[in-house]
């Protein structure tokens, strides 16, 4: 893993794709909804790719399942921690200004932020969407997997990313957010493990920092 200094923390250049804990035990790699669905419900950890397609992996790293973000201390390479709220609101505002100049331009922050290549080029002849990544993040637009009473299990690829936080934040950049960053805490955390709701199911990325 290679890693960037940015604000207060040493982040690393790619969405993770670890697939064994620090005990060298594997993570479930989820090959089929089904799969992913039933290591969700049983509690264990499960990491997919894109549209269950390994050829995603180089590319976009895995999406990893609430319980991972659970239990992330046993999970993610040693070296290495998940990222809080706090810590991505320390990127945000260490790149300057997250308010779009105008209703057709990114934020500052966006534009530092996300690779030159693999964003859209235009929507709605409006300005291009890449970025210059100045910060040496390098964010790519992997997308997510949210398995929410609707027919579509994966969202966004090409247009959005989300990630993973250890307080259960909302971090993405997506297409509907008007060309900014959105970090918003989470309100209510323990929607991820009631079962009453589809939140368990989801899938987001991981950022991981250095220790």
């Amino acid at each position: 893993m290679e890693f960037v200094k940015i604000g207060k923390n040493e982040w690393c250049t790619e969405d993770a794709r670890f697939m064994h804990d620090r005990n060298g035990e594997p993570i479930h790699m989820a090959k089929s909804i089904e799969e992913w669905d039933s290591y969700c419900l049983n509690d264990d950890y499960c990491c997919c790719a894109y549209d269950f397609d390994d050829k995603n992996i180089k590319k976009y790293g895995l999406f990893y399942n609430v319980h991972c973000v659970n239990q992330w201390e046993s999970v993610v390479p040693e070296g290495t921690r998940l990222p809080s709220y706090e810590d991505w609101s320390d990127l945000v505002s260490s790149l300057g200004s997250n308010v779009p100049p105008d209703k057709y331009s990114q934020s500052e922050v966006l534009i530092k932020l996300k690779s030159q290549k693999g964003w859209p080029g235009k929507i709605a002849f409006k300005n291009p969407l890449v970025g210059t990544n100045e910060s040496g993040f390098t964010a790519l637009p992997g997308g997510y997997l949210k398995h929410v009473m609707m027919p579509t299990i994966f969202h966004g690829k090409g247009q959005s990313i989300h990630w993973w936080t250890t307080d259960y934040a909302d971090v993405l950049v997506s297409e509907y957010d008007k060309n900014k960053f959105l970090l918003e805490p989470k309100s209510n955390p323990d929607d991820f493990f009631n079962l009453k709701y589809d939140n368990y199911k989801i899938g987001r990325y991981m950022r991981l920092v250095k220790l």
